[in-house]
């Protein structure tokens, strides 16, 4: 039944999931590479589609402004790296990336760091392209993560070991 004259609802709409075709392989972590771990959340899936970047994955990245490669799905996005200020975020053309990969709220996603910053912040000046470039692979599992992931890997004490 439909009530008119109403406001309109403020919940955020609920989209059907992605077909069995958009699947696709979750390729492991190298194991030489540091990564983090962010379930999807309203300002990350919708305006203004930015994704902050945990404060314990800092130590890995520039302080600056780069241009980050986010690599995923045989496919590459180019967006802002924002590693001024308090908060280190991806921003910028990440609606493209979350659009194109249809990431909804509760999606997670896990970042690979290809490129340290010690190779992002180091050049010998020629002005090359990838010159202080972020490079993430990225992947997305539907749904979230599980609880064997979210609640370990914060400490040495309680790493998180994927076994191939």
């Amino acid at each position: 039944m439909e009530v008119r004259g109403s406001a309109p609802s403020m919940k955020p709409k609920v989209e059907p999931p992605l077909e069995a075709s958009h699947d696709w392989e979750v390729t492991p972590l190298s194991g030489d590479n540091p990564f983090f771990t962010s379930v999807m959340r309203k300002s990350q899936v919708q305006n203004p589609f930015q994704l902050v970047i945990p404060v314990r994955f800092h130590r890995h990245l520039p302080e600056a402004r780069a241009p980050a490669v986010l690599l995923c799905r045989d496919r590459s996005w180019t967006v802002s790296y924002a590693g001024v200020g308090k908060w280190k975020r991806l921003q910028g053309a990440w609606r493209d990336f979350a659009r194109d990969n249809g990431l909804r709220l509760g999606d997670a996603c896990v970042f690979e760091l290809l490129v340290p910053s010690t190779d992002a912040t180091q050049g010998d000046g020629d002005g090359s392209k990838d010159q202080g470039e972020v490079v993430f692979r990225v992947q997305v599992l539907r749904g979230g993560l599980p609880a064997e992931i979210t609640s370990r890997g914060a400490t040495s004490d309680d790493p998180l070991v994927i076994v191939d």
